[in-house]
This record gives C-alpha cells, structure tokens and sequence, in this order.
C-alpha cells in the first residue's frame, strides 16, 4: 500500500473482508450525512507515531498519495500489524449517490490475491479511515523510475493486475483509477492492486496529484466509465513497462487522449502479438477495446505461455523496429486449457433475481448456450432458428454464446453421438457440463399469418426460470427482426447495458440472410463441415446461394472449402470477391475470418495473419477460429505456431478431426515420431474410428513401421471408406513397394464420375505409384486428366513435382516459370528456380523469403547450381541433422546433399544421405528420388570398388522398372551402369 517498505502480517480473510463492506458502506452513509468541514485538516494535527486512534497505535508514516495518509499501525486487540489509511473524503454530492455506496460495498468485499483487502473502517472526531492488510514492498511506480522491466516480468505484473481486474469487474466493480501508484510489487513476487473502487465512491473522480497519462479519453470528457476505462489504464501500464515511455507523454490535460490520433504502435519483436493487444486497449472508442479485465487476463496467460515456451531472450525486448512478419506466436496445450477454463468461466451478478458467488479471476462473462427451436409451425425451413439467435447473441461481449458446433462437440464427449437436434433435454446436459449460467430455450408457432416465438432462460443448476420474453409479428419476413427484438432483451436481461447492446447488435437477417430456406442449407453445411464432410457442405453452401445470391457467409465458406477441395482458385477469388461485397454486413467474427482469407487469396500473408490473430484474440473460445489461424501457419510451414493453435483447438474438443489430423502431421513434420505414435494411440483407445486409424497408420510409417501402418490404414478404410483412409493405405502400400495394389486401390477414384475432392487426392496419389514404377508417361496422363487449374497460394503444381525427376529439366524449368509470370507464390518456387538453372529469377524471387529452412535450402541450390560445392553442403548441414524435423524442406535437403556430394565424389556421405531419402515420406517427389536413389547409389559404389554391392543396387532397381516406359532415361542409364558393371565378370570368367 505505500511508497517505501512495510510488513506483511496477515493474508486476506473472508471475515476481514465482510467486515470491511460493512464499514465502508456505514462509513460513506456518515459522509454523505456530515458537515462540510475542511479536507483533511483535523487529521494533519494527529497523524503521528504513537498516536492512537481507536485501537488502532500509529507506527511510522509509509505513505501518502490518491484519497489519503497511509500509517503503519498495529491493531491492538488482534495483535496483528496493518496499514491505517486516514482519509481524504472529496465531494459530498458524489458521496450521495446509491450507485457509488453500493460500489463501495462491493469493492470492500473483493477477495482476489491480486487485490489488497479490507479489513475494517470507521469515522473517529479526526475523519473517515480504511485498515488494510500490510504490505512489503514498492510500488510499480517507483520500480519504473529505473530501466524498464524486462518482456516477461512487464507480462508477469499486467497478467496480475488483469487478473484482479477480471475479479472485480465480475463483482460489478470498477476501479477507475489504476495507475502504476496503485500497483504495489510485494517483496515475495505477487503483485496487489490498492484503492480498488474506493477513491471514486470518497468523491475522488479525479485522483490530486496522480497521472493524467493513465486516464482514458471518456474520463477526461467526463463521460460514463465502465470496465473498459480501466482496461485503457492497464494499456497504458503495459506501454509503459515494454517502452518505457507514455503512448502520450506530455498529454497534461487530455487533448492528445481525446484527440483522434492513435497512440503510437508499440513493436515487441520477441512477442508481436502483444502490440496488437496493447493498440486495442489503448483505442479511443471504448466500444474498440477488450470487453473488461477477463478478456485482456486471457489474452496475456496465452502470450506468457508462450514466451515460457521460447528461449528467453538476453534482454528486454526493444521498441522502435517492425517485428519480424514470421515471428508469430501460437499458445501451447497447457495455455489453451488454462485459456478455455478463463473464457469459459461465468459469473451472474445480482439483477432481476439473478445471483450467484463471487467470482474467481477471468470468470467476467455468462455462459449461455440456446437449444433448438420448437418449430409448431409445419415449417421446415424455420428448423435453424437457434443459429440466428446464437449469431445475434454473439455479439455481446457480457455473454459467452456456446455455438451450435461446440454444443454438438460437448455432446460427442458425452457419448452422444450423432445428434439431429438439441432439445431441452440435451440443452441441459451441455449446461451442467460446460457451466452454462442461462439456457435458452424457445419455440415459434404460426397461427394464419400471425407468427409467435416464446423464449425462456433457465438456470439449468436450479430449473428455474430466470425470464421469459414473447414477441409476435405478421408473416414469415417478420422472424428476422423477432429474433432481433429477443437478442437485445435477452441481453439487457443478462446484465448488458442498453448502450452496450445498441453498439454491438446486427440486424440478423442482414447479417445472415432473410430467406430461410437459405439459412437451413446454410445451417446443415456448417453441421456436415463440422463432420468433414466437405462435399456435403458444399453442396448445401451452393444450395444456399442458389435461394440467396448474395449470401456472404455461404460464399465465404465455399472460398475456404475450396482449397482444399479441388475448386480453382479463379472460381475461389470469385466466391470471396462475392462474399467482401456483403461483409460490412456480417458479424464481428465472421467478417474477420471473410478479411482474413480474402488477404490469404490476394497473396498478403501478413495481413492474413494479423487478421486471424484479431480473431483468435476475440474468440478464443472458438475452434474454427482457432483452427483457421493454424492452418495458415501450417500451410506456410510455420509449424510451431500451427501446432500451438491446433492444441488450443483440441482444448476445446478433445478428438476433433480436423485439429487432430494436423497436429499429428506438425509433430510428424517437426520430427517427434514418438509423440506422434503417443498422440495416436490415444486417439484410437478413446475414439476408435477411422480417423484415428488412420492417424495411427501415418505415425507408423513416420516410424518406418510399414506393416503395422498397412495394418492399421486398412482397419480405418473398413470403418469409413472415404478417400483420407483410401490414401493413407495407398501410401503404406507403395512404401512397402506394392505399387500395383496401390494402382488398384486407387484407380477407382480417379474416374470422372469420382466427387472433386476425392478425385483430385486420389489422381496425386495415382500418379506416385505410376511414376514409382517409371511409367512417367502414364503418371502424367491421370494429372493432365484433371479439370485445367493454376494453384493457389503456397501450393506447387502437382505436374512440376512430378517434372523434376526428367533428367532434363527443360519441361520443368517451362512450367515453373510459367507459374511465376502466373503470379503463383510459394516458399519452395526460389529453391525450384534455381535448380532448373532460372537463377537470376530465383534470386529475384528469393528476396521474400525469411530467415529458415526454406531459404537455406535456396541458398544452398543457388551456391550449388553456381559452382561452389563446398558452402552447399554447408547450408545443407543443418537441414540434414534432422531431416524429419524439416518435413518437406529436409526431404529435399536429404535428396540435394546425396547429389552434391556425389558430384564432389563424397561417396560415402552421398550414399549415406540417399538412403536417408528412402527412409523418409515425400508424395510425388519421392516417387522418382526413390528409384533414382537406387542408381545412384550404384554409382557410388563402383566409385568405392564395391561392385557385388553396386549389381544388388542396379538388380533392385530394374525389379522396380520391370513395367516402365520403354524410353525412360533412367531405365536406359540403369541397363549401361549394368552392362558396365558386368564386363570385369565376364572377363574374370574368361
């Protein structure tokens, strides 16, 4: 509590604390009622060591500052030291007013480590006075009166400081005044929050002689203040710390923060995402900044853990320089449990008969989830309504809206599979289990043309009945603005504002769509996108489109699908143009991820990334979000930071394919072959299915356990039979050599008739064990049989890869140059420039790359291709400590490494490396290293005078072509190495 050092005698108590409430409020009703005397003066002729005031004796002054005089005291009857703050009380008026003695009230009663308690308070013939526990320490102002803190320290003191805001918000309370003056560092590490919400309710709106720097603009105004206000004080702090300097350092009178001009954009290299956060609790419009303390508490335990899980860096962390675009962030599995146990906390404060316990940090809004509407009307189309509600309601930042995908994830994890619809019954499971506050309930009857909806929220803990709200309207095209109406009172009854609900609501049916019949088929390809079944979904997005052209939200959805479905990206750009038309229209979320794939579409990957970031930042509680903003990341091969965010994901839903699928290829990627077989193994044992066994099956062939994988891709084809289990068995096959029974698997697939999606993985997949077995011509056909597309961003044409293993690579230098004029970017197009011989081009291209993997592979093909062998293999040598570590760029790094050193007559680290390159995965480029690494290896061998060895190579390679194509140039090469390996035999024999 003071300004030099005290002691700390005693930890917060719940009976202190009630005690505390109560004398305040007792305290403020004297106040309000005494005679204006003036501030502060009987007090100065009795504050002194040694006095006594009550049973209070004075010890030494340690403080002074905000509404008071602090003392050093020891309590004489509990024996225990404390701190005495005599106080200055400010204007009466304010003093007067039920809001502020209730506040008061609540602020006594707070109990939260991070926040100093109250033990009592009183009135003697001197003026008011607070006793407070006693605490050792400084106070944050003084520390950064010295260097700033460094990066982790500054994020260790604002996530205890969000944290006892996050408290108090959820108690109704507002402190108003934060400052670095009222932060005190206690000598054992924690960090205490002092005068919270009680210099406002003693009249001191202002604080004499505190930091105007630390005030938001509404403040400075004289507008309503609310959480927000204190969340612009800790932006403020957190500026502070990171730069040691104000965003508005001689703002003396608050133009600057009133002003329209944005604080200056704080750059932390080593943790870009904190710049973000701090630039939206510092906006000028309250509406722009996290909702309250819980919001910005969560967002800083996921970048701390974070930062734990990077190495420290030397030294603060500078301000002044962008941050590098790729040095993104993604939480770990421990930040994104903690993350989901902060945003999926609730706390219903007092209003309208609503009550509950006093909340634990981070638990600031209420939990709702909304059943399925009772559709009486004969209806179909009406059967989606709960989405537009849920849609309406998300736009609340009091309320945490379960969507309907997550209602249905809680479900599978309580064995209910295969859910069709969530009645009452199933609302109230979900409820219990997710610590759901309100449970929405509500049904829709037609009677002629008069339309009714009945909605009821329940606490599902209690069964009672906490509102009830009705609304009637004429006609279908009267739903819309219903569900409006209903939102907005729901909100207001769940504690919101009416300012808060008027600023962040969306007219639905403008959001969404007014056709019902669109919003169904809307509704359901959500539901089968959730499921993976993607070329359902897209059916049913189509289907919307077709009822409403302008759709935003379906258009969106096919835009993303699309990628990873085999639609051209032309088609795509058109769909995401179409979806940007209406996306000023769209909800919050929504509209960000619609910004965020238009700027992937247009090549801008950091915009992309910056947007998602918003997102993940926002909704955290949302495992599409989530899972976007890592797939972009894997996608890139920022692997780390998509793995994090896949983790956050499965911390929400445990077993859900999509993020199980691509953490297990990140860590297969990243080389943790165990903790891939780990991961999947416990998949299989707790969802037994064939997404799981196939998960198992790429474990296990990263683990060159070829038969268990077989073994185990057949069992997920048996349970499910889509084209995922399909080429994970293929694969398995053509690595244990069975390339014809790959063909066979596969073909089927690959005919016209075959949906998009399967056919396009299936043909990739063909097309490998055709050129497996040198019948390259007949590869090429199964890829030129497919609809004509020029790929999208960070995606290679399935024909250059297969195009590279020409011994010329005339045809492969045409066709990579010919996507480069085609505007067609990806990490890998420098490195393919350069060993066609495209070098000026390469290195054009090259300058985009970033410092890693990629662009040492680059550089080492570009040194190659320019004649020095030596600082090749030099580059090489980091990628190739472990190649599996480097997914595709390893493999390729492996594959370089074995050429070169053959070209430097290295034979024994070239034939170490390309059997390397036969241990590892690698699609359509492996299917032509594989055999070759056979050749050459034979090569090498003779040069080491190990022909018997040499002969086994060629004879395992020719078993291999035994069906290529008659012209093949390596079945040509093959057949001369044989025939000269062969002459010293026969003339031995002679």
């Amino acid at each position: 509590m003071a300004r030099e050092r005290g002691h700390l005698t005693a930890e917060p108590d719940a009976v202190g604390a009630a005690a505390g409430a109560q004398g305040v409020s007792a305290l403020l009703g004297e106040l309000a009622r005494a005679p204006e005397v003036e501030l502060g003066s009987a007090w100065e002729h009795v504050l002194r060591p040694g006095a006594v005031v009550g049973r209070f004796e004075l010890v030494r002054e340690i403080g002074r500052g905000g509404f008071g005089v602090v003392y050093e005291a020891r309590d004489r009857e509990l024996g225990r030291s404390v701190a005495f703050k005599a106080v200055r009380a400010g204007d009466r008026t304010s003093l007067q007013e039920e809001r502020l003695l209730r506040e008061a009230e609540a602020a006594a009663r707070l109990s939260h480590p991070n926040i100093v308690t109250v033990y009592d308070a009183g009135r003697c013939e001197h003026g008011p006075y607070l006793v407070l526990e006693l605490l050792r320490g400084r106070a944050l102002a003084e520390r950064l009166s010295g260097e700033p803190p460094a990066l982790r320290e500054s994020l260790r003191v604002a996530s205890e400081v969000a944290s006892a805001l996050a408290h108090a918000h959820a108690e109704g309370v507002v402190h108003r005044d934060l400052s670095p003056g009222n932060v005190f560092l206690c000598d054992d590490g924690r960090v205490k929050v002092l005068d919270f919400g009680l210099s406002h309710a003693f009249g001191r709106r202002r604080i004499s002689g505190g930091t105007p720097g630390y005030m938001a603009p509404e403040q400075w105004r004289g507008a309503p203040e609310d959480e927000r206000t204190d969340v612009y004080a800790l932006g403020v702090m957190l500026y502070r710390m990171i730069s040691g300097t104000l965003p508005f350092p001689e703002d003396e009178d608050g133009r600057a923060t009133m002003g329209p001009k944005a604080a200056p954009a704080l750059e932390v290299p080593d943790a870009a995402p904190l710049g973000a956060l701090v630039a939206r609790m510092l906006a000028k419009d309250p509406v722009d900044r996290p909702r309250d303390g819980a919001a910005v508490a969560a967002a800083l335990l996921a970048l701390r853990a974070e930062l734990d899980s990077a190495p420290a860096p030397a030294r603060p962390a500078p301000a002044g320089r962008p941050p590098h675009p790729r040095r993104r962030w993604a939480a770990a599995a421990l930040a994104a449990v903690a993350l989901a146990l902060i945003a999926g906390g609730v706390s219903l404060r007092q209003r309208q008969g609503l009550d509950s316990p006093p909340a634990g940090a981070g638990e600031a809004r209420v939990m709702v989830a909304v059943a399925d509407f009772e559709n009486h009307t004969g209806e179909p189309e009406l059967g989606g309504l709960s989405g537009m509600l849920i849609t309406s309601l998300e736009q609340s930042r009091r309320l945490s809206v379960l969507t309907r995908v997550r209602m249905l994830d809680i479900l599978r994890q309580l064995g209910r599979e295969n859910v069709a619809g969530v009645d009452e019954a199933l609302g109230r499971e979900v409820a219990r289990s997710a610590g759901v506050r309100a449970l929405v309930l509500a049904s829709i009857r037609r009677f002629d043309d008069l339309y009714s909806i009945e909605l009821k929220a329940l606490d599902p803990l209690t069964s009672e009945y906490l509102f009830t709200l009705k609304e009637t309207g004429r006609g279908k095209a009267s739903v819309p603005k219903m569900i409006d109406r209903l939102s907005e009172e729901t909100r207001q009854r769940l504690r919101e504002s009416p300012a808060e609900v008027s600023a962040s609501r969306v007219d639905v049916a403008s959001a969404t769509t007014g056709d019902f019949e669109a919003y169904a088929s809307f509704f359901r390809g959500d539901q089968a996108m959730d499921a993976t079944r993607y070329e359902q979904a897209l059916s049913e997005y189509r289907a919307a489109l077709a009822a409403d052209p302008g759709f935003a939200l379906a258009h969106y959805r096919i835009a993303y699908l699309g990628e990873f479905t085999g639609i051209d990206p032309s088609a795509r750009r058109a769909s995401i143009e179409a979806a940007m038309r209406s996306a000023d229209r769209v909800p919050e979320k929504e509209r960000l991820l619609i910004q965020a794939w238009k700027a992937h579409v247009d090549g801008d990957g950091e915009r992309a990334h910056q947007l998602y970031a918003r997102a993940v930042a926002a909704y955290p509680q949302d495992k599409e979000v989530l899972y976007m903003a890592g797939d972009l990341h894997f996608h890139e091969g920022n692997l780390p930071e998509a793995l994090g965010l896949f983790e956050r994901a499965l911390a929400l839903d445990p077993f859900w394919e999509p993020a199980l699928m691509h953490v297990v290829d990140a860590l297969g990627k990243l080389g943790r072959v165990d903790e891939v077989l780990a991961r999947a193994r416990r998949w299989v044992e707790r969802v037994p299915g064939g997404a799981s066994y196939r998960s198992l099956a790429h474990a296990e062939l990263l683990a060159g356990r070829i038969e268990d994988a077989e073994r185990d891709a057949r069992r997920a084809l048996e349970l499910d039979g889509n084209i995922f289990s399909r080429t994970a068995l293929a694969e398995a096959l053509m690595l244990g050599e069975r390339y014809g029974e790959a063909e066979a698997l596969l073909r089927p697939a690959t005919e016209p008739g075959a949906a998009p999606t399967d056919r396009m993985k299936a043909s990739a997949q063909l097309a490998a064990a055709l050129a497996y077995q040198g019948r390259r011509r007949a590869a090429l056909e199964v890829l030129d049989r497919l609809p004509s597309r020029t790929p999208g961003p960070n995606e290679p044409s399935q024909r250059l890869l297969l195009l590279l293993g020409e011994p010329s690579h005339d045809a492969a230098r045409a066709e990579v140059v010919r996507l480069a004029a085609a505007g067609v970017r990806w990490d890998g197009l420098p490195t393919i420039l350069a060993l066609t011989g495209e070098l000026e081009a390469a290195a054009e291209h090259a300058r985009a790359l970033e410092p890693g993997p990629a662009r040492a592979l680059y550089e080492a093909v570009a040194a190659w291709r320019g004649g020095d062998r030596e600082r090749a293999l030099a580059l090489l040598g980091p990628l190739l400590d472990n190649p599996r570590r480097g997914g595709d760029v390893g493999f390729a790094a492996t594959w370089i490494a074995a050429n070169v050193a053959l070209e430097a007559r290295r034979d024994e680290d070239a034939i170490a490396s390309l059997r390397g390159v036969r241990q590892l995965p690698g699609g359509l480029t492996r299917s032509w290293m594989y055999p070759r690494s056979f050749y050459l290896e034979a090569l090498a061998l003779e040069r080491l005078g190990q022909r018997a060895r040499a002969r086994e190579s060629l004879d395992h390679l020719l078993a291999l072509l035994r069906g290529a194509d008659p012209d093949l140039p390596l079945l040509a090469e093959a057949k001369a190495l044989q025939r000269r390996l062969a002459a010293p035999a026969r003339a031995a024999r002679r």
